[in-house]
């Protein structure tokens, strides 16, 4: 709300004209053309980046199969691990690429809850490790949704493992649906120690992380591509007390 202050005279009295006007929709305008902006460099940057470290990458990877034969066997054990290592980096420059290249992907009509299932599946292994169990409480037998799998896919598994990772000293990552009029809620909760207030607000800009070797750039992508299906991610966190990712769909 702003305010407009001009003093004048009513029959040589002094008196004062007050005018407010409500500039809550141009403050929103303005965060959303900074946010905007944000992302535009935020994927140029990361285009760069990539690109500048896949090219070395292809070199090492390259090399390390070219020499894998000569490698004595008491040592393959370490090549499979640098090879586990650079996987991981492609991955992450993946992401990175993600953000400034528009993608090709091909829509069907999918059940989410498979989707869900199979990507549970995949971390159940990650989430052991980490003394976490996985749960699931489904209202429906199936959520039709027409996508691109790999993409509704990479949404879940980078939100459930951010559960996962939140709970260092174990406990339940529980998900849930909701089926509300024209909307598909599907819940993430976990019982890890939570964002605090300062960061809670901050989750959605690029590079921002609590992780240590974190990129800040998976929440960033999740977000752009439900926002590509009209929708959206919600996230409601007390420290100490854990966090509720909610993505809403439209049905």
């Amino acid at each position: 709300m702003s305010r407009i202050v001009m003093p004048f005279y009513v029959d040589k009295n002094p008196s004062l004209q007050v005018i407010f006007r409500d500039v809550t929709e141009q403050k929103q305008n303005l965060k959303h053309v900074i946010q905007t902006e944000k992302l535009s460099t935020a994927g140029q940057l990361s285009a760069g980046i990539a690109h500048e470290i896949r090219n070395p990458l292809t070199s090492i990877k390259g090399f390390l199969q070219l020499i894998e034969g000569e490698i004595p066997p008491h040592s393959l054990l370490y090549t499979g691990i640098m090879k586990d290592e650079i996987d991981k980096i492609e991955r992450i420059t993946g992401e990175m690429l993600s953000l400034s290249k528009p993608q090709a992907y091909q829509c069907q009509e999918y059940n989410l809850l498979n989707l869900i299932n199979d990507v549970i599946t995949l971390l159940t292994p990650q989430a052991t490790l980490k003394n976490v169990e996985i749960l699931t409480d489904f209202t429906m037998e199936q959520a039709l949704f027409t996508c691109d799998k790999m993409q509704i896919k990479q949404v879940f598994i980078n939100i459930i493992k951010n559960a996962i990772e939140a709970m260092e000293r174990g406990g339940k990552v529980l998900i849930t649906t909701e089926n509300k009029v024209n909307w598909l809620n599907i819940h993430v909760i976990d019982e890890g120690s939570g964002i605090s207030d300062q960061h809670l607000y901050k989750v959605n800009e690029p590079f921002f992380t609590t992780k240590g070797t974190g990129t800040g750039l998976g929440l960033t992508i999740c977000n752009a591509i439900i926002k590509d299906y009209n929708g959206r991610i919600l996230i409601d966190s007390k420290e100490q007390k854990g966090t509720r990712v909610t993505i809403q769909l439209p049905i």
